[in-house]
């Protein structure tokens, strides 16, 4: 699946990064570099000829956005208020915003847009909700998008390699999300019913409080960049879902295909 602006790791990557950071916060040897550990998986992998196919292509803008089976920085988001809670309070009880009409797929050959064929909107944060579609094509894309900018996203779908693919991070003005293309795909895409698994999460998520006695900080401490890396791994989710309860907070999902002659 293909996310705009997003490093591409799998999920088996970055939580071997997660244990490596949590074993360096435990005062033993140092912690590997991503590099490492990334590039110690794709010779594992290599040997049982598994094939990726991640690049840029739509994602969750913010101060950083993450993407397993895909991601990294993403534009800056917004700052946060200072003021009591009233733009919070009012971003989480406002009414979700319309997803675009059309979804815009640039490839290295070809760009063009999909059209808006289903959407669904929420009300309530702190609680994983999957989104089903039926496919029309190898490119079926989606986007998320917040009444708050500074909320929290995670997303989760299949790709071809059987491993999950998602983005994490702030959901930013414009919101985000990603695509497939025929290399992504999985198995049998266009045979059935398909989904993504989303999580949105309130700004003010205690994402550190849940991190540290699972995954430990690195040596910059669990900043934004951290918490984001975080997300990926499913205890760190769940935790927080425990952690927060379900609340208000709007939000919206937009799943966009067509068909497309080759």
């Amino acid at each position: 699946m293909r996310h705009t602006e997003a490093t591409r790791h799998t999920e088996s990557d970055l939580r071997a990064l997660l244990g490596a950071r949590a074993h360096d916060s435990a005062g033993r040897e140092p912690a590997a570099s991503l590099g490492a550990i990334v590039r110690r998986g794709h010779r594992l992998r290599r040997g049982r000829r598994v094939r990726r196919a991640l690049t840029a292509g739509g994602a969750l803008a913010a101060a950083v956005t993450l993407a397993f089976t895909l991601p990294i920085s993403r534009p800056e988001a917004p700052p946060v208020s200072t003021a009591a809670s009233g733009p919070a309070d009012t971003a989480r009880m406002g009414r979700a915003p319309e997803p675009p009409a059309t979804f815009p797929v640039v490839l290295s050959t070809e760009r063009f847009e999909l059209p808006l064929i289903h959407a669904e909107r929420f009300s309530t944060v702190g609680v994983p909700r999957t989104v089903t579609f039926t496919p029309a094509s190898h490119y079926t894309g989606y986007k998320v998008v917040c009444a708050d900018p500074r909320a929290w996203v995670v997303t989760v779908a299949a790709t071809k390699s059987g491993e999950p693919s998602g983005t994490t991070g702030r959901c930013g003005k414009e919101g985000g999300g990603g695509h497939h293309d025929g290399l992504s795909a999985p198995s049998g895409w266009l045979k059935r019913p398909q989904s993504v698994e989303v999580w949105v999460f309130p700004a003010d998520a205690p994402i550190r409080k849940v991190m540290e006695p699972i995954v430990g900080c690195d040596r910059t401490g669990c900043d934004e960049k951290g918490q984001a890396w975080a997300l990926a791994n499913p205890e760190v989710r769940d935790r927080l879902a425990a952690e927060v309860g379900e609340q208000p907070g709007a939000w919206a999902v937009g799943v966009y295909d067509a068909p497309r002659e080759k």
